[in-house]
């Protein structure tokens, strides 16, 4: 994309807050861009919205024709010339630096990847450094750099949370009605979620719940729990990998006057919904209770109970709305217990911000050789979850980018 000699770009690889003041350098070889022919360095910043819907449409003859209908929201467009060979200064060393700073606008969403079927949506930001060649046979030489941006977010929620929760709670629960065959008596389960009573979830901050799920036979005998091995229907589960545990993103996309859903499941990592981190969660067990049945003829109802304890964390883009694509997110519980239809599940609605400030404006003048620092004692916020696709920038609108 760019001769190896002439042009080095130097960003730090952070994710960005809308609002802040990108800053970096390049490294310009003279003596290669002059073997080059670059007689201009410019530099640029380009960030987009791009929705797509495919239509595939069968002709007799002519097999399946497909068509694409696009739609491009432009966000940022700016652009700084770097090195003008005409205008720079005699006697310069063979290597120099130039500086850049370069403003991200405030209420920028945030970077944004989702493609399935018939549709794709992409929000994407990137630096590029265009070495200009002259002569119309001579191609421009380009170093580019997508980077991930985030809307400023909800201080108090991160604070109380890395502090460890002391607030309020809210739980979420089910109740039914369940039996292992078609006749006989009902059993009793209850399922229950219990998250922080927060109106928006920091990403990439790990957040407590507890799971409690408590599960009542119908009229048995006392000597059943045991004689059944602690199978008795209905048995809480053993493990939270019984359990299951989905992170959905829906919403919208939109070109022109057309609209598509966006409908997908997310891999959980770390704690509920991840088989491979079952030891991350706090698991115990009550000791199970006989309640005799009034006229029960020696029978009554077993109680039992299991809890689960733990932290989720959600690196996913925050919430947001835009013109073209819109989308939130839901956490779907599951238990299904042996029988048919013995399903107890609940979706909690769960808002993501990004849970960091803007960075201040930088003092002036720019120094490229002071480290990169974040205002905050955590550091730059943590990474979004972008399939390898957005940052090889397949799915990115690069005319817009390298757009003149």
């Amino acid at each position: 994309m760019g001769h190896p000699d002439a042009i080095t770009l130097h960003f730090p690889e952070f994710v960005r807050v809308a609002g802040e003041v990108l800053q970096g350098h390049i490294d310009l070889d003279l003596g290669a861009a002059g073997e080059d022919k670059i007689d201009e360095v410019h530099i640029k910043l380009r960030g987009s919205i791009v929705t797509r819907i495919t239509e595939y449409e069968n002709k007799p003859g002519e097999g399946t024709q497909t068509h694409y209908k696009t739609e491009t929201v432009e966000l940022v467009r700016v652009d700084q010339v770097l090195w003008d060979q005409k205008n720079a200064p005699p006697n310069l060393p063979q290597v120099i630096q130039c500086p850049f700073q370069l403003p991200l606008p405030t209420g920028l969403p945030p970077s944004f990847h989702f493609s399935h079927h018939n549709r794709a949506v992409t929000i994407s930001y990137a630096i590029e450094v265009v070495g200009h060649r002259h002569g119309i046979l001579h191609a421009n030489r380009r170093v580019r750099k997508v980077f991930p941006v985030v809307p400023p977010g909800d201080l108090a929620a991160t604070a109380a949370l890395s502090q460890g929760w002391r607030g309020p709670w809210r739980p979420y629960r089910v109740q039914d009605k369940i039996r292992h065959g078609i006749f006989g008596d009902h059993s009793e389960a209850t399922m229950e979620f219990v998250v922080p009573e927060l109106p928006t979830f920091p990403m990439g901050v790990g957040f407590p719940f507890a799971l409690h799920i408590w599960t009542k036979t119908k009229p048995v005998h006392q000597e059943d729990l045991e004689s059944k091995h602690g199978k008795l229907f209905p048995a809480p589960p053993e493990s939270a990998s019984e359990v299951e545990v989905k992170l959905k993103r829906r919403g919208r996309l939109h070109v022109y006057f057309q609209s598509e859903d966006i409908d997908e499941n997310i891999q959980l990592r770390g704690s509920l919904g991840d088989s491979a981190a079952l030891a991350n969660i706090r698991t115990t067990f009550d000791q199970p209770t006989f309640t005799p049945m009034p006229d029960g003829h020696n029978k009554g109802v077993w109680n039992r109970g299991v809890h689960f304890e733990g932290f989720l964390t959600l690196p996913e883009a925050p919430t947001y709305s835009t013109k073209t694509v819109e989308w939130h997110y839901i956490l779907e519980v599951k238990m299904d217990f042996p029988g048919l239809g013995n399903i107890l599940k609940f979706e909690v609605p769960i808002h993501i911000n990004s849970g960091v400030a803007c960075p201040p404006l930088p003092q002036a003048p720019y120094q490229y050789n002071v480290p990169y620092t974040y205002p905050l004692p955590g550091g730059p916020p943590p990474m979004i979850n972008l399939p390898p696709s957005y940052w090889s920038g397949e799915h990115h609108n690069w005319d817009e980018v390298n757009g003149e």
